[in-house]
């Protein structure tokens, strides 16, 4: 109980300045009344509420969960299940960001259907399991992040350059979708289980950089994507 308190005290801390400064610039700056002051104050009381309750979810259950299943996978003695266990988490996790169903959206209807919603979708939920693969494979093999992170940007921007225009922008946004609350804990809580499972391994050398890896990947999907559909 004392940690949910904490949780709450946290998450007043996180809001309440910056709407502090926005009603603040609002009125001081910009001189212009508050419209609906009710209905915002109760936005802003379910808002504390949601980030309460998400914040303490992550803590009770979506960590503990990826830490359990990050120390339990070197138990298996068989790199293929890692490597699969890895792409299919990250697949599915990604599906579950509405962050990329917006961006989905916004493709097709400005592509004028070109590129559906679907594509977008399944092709940076890919990305995101190749990205998440390659983590788990960096923290086994003890491969420096940078071998991995380099290559994969210095293709995006090889493909930026010969990719249709158009593509681009949404192509590098749809990196953004790992940064999303689901996908990140998971994420790093595998990655993090994982390396503290394995002997001789740095948590938080080893541990970290599948977010990386999992936001450069997908932007490499989606302009393959769009070079393929020729999307203009």
């Amino acid at each position: 109980m004392q940690d949910f308190w904490t949780t709450v005290v946290d998450t007043v801390i996180s809001i309440v300045p910056i709407v502090a400064f926005l009603l603040i610039f609002q009125l001081a700056v910009l001189r212009t009344p508050i419209a609906n002051i009710k209905q915002l104050l109760i936005g802003i009381a379910f808002s504390i509420l949601g980030l309460t309750f998400f914040t303490q979810g992550l803590k009770m259950g979506l960590l503990p969960l990826g830490q359990e299943v990050g120390q339990s996978l070197p138990s298996t003695g068989k790199m293929w299940i890692v490597l699969s266990v890895g792409f299919v988490m990250g697949y599915g996790v990604t599906l579950a960001e509405p962050a990329l169903h917006a961006l989905g959206l916004q493709v097709e209807e400005y592509s004028a259907g070109l590129v559906s919603k679907n594509v977008v979708i399944h092709s940076v939920a890919f990305g995101v399991g190749l990205g998440i693969l390659l983590g788990l494979l960096k923290i086994a093999m003890r491969i420096p992040l940078v071998y991995l992170l380099g290559p994969a940007y210095a293709v995006a921007i090889i493909l930026a350059l010969i990719a249709p225009k158009s593509i681009v922008g949404p192509a590098f946004d749809s990196g953004g979708v790992t940064t999303g609350p689901v996908t990140v804990p998971i994420i790093i809580a595998v990655g993090v289980g994982m390396a503290n499972a394995l002997g001789g391994r740095d948590p938080l050398q080893d541990g970290f950089g599948l977010i990386g890896l999992a936001s450069a990947c997908p932007i490499i999907a989606v302009l393959l994507i769009g070079a393929i559909i020729g999307y203009r």
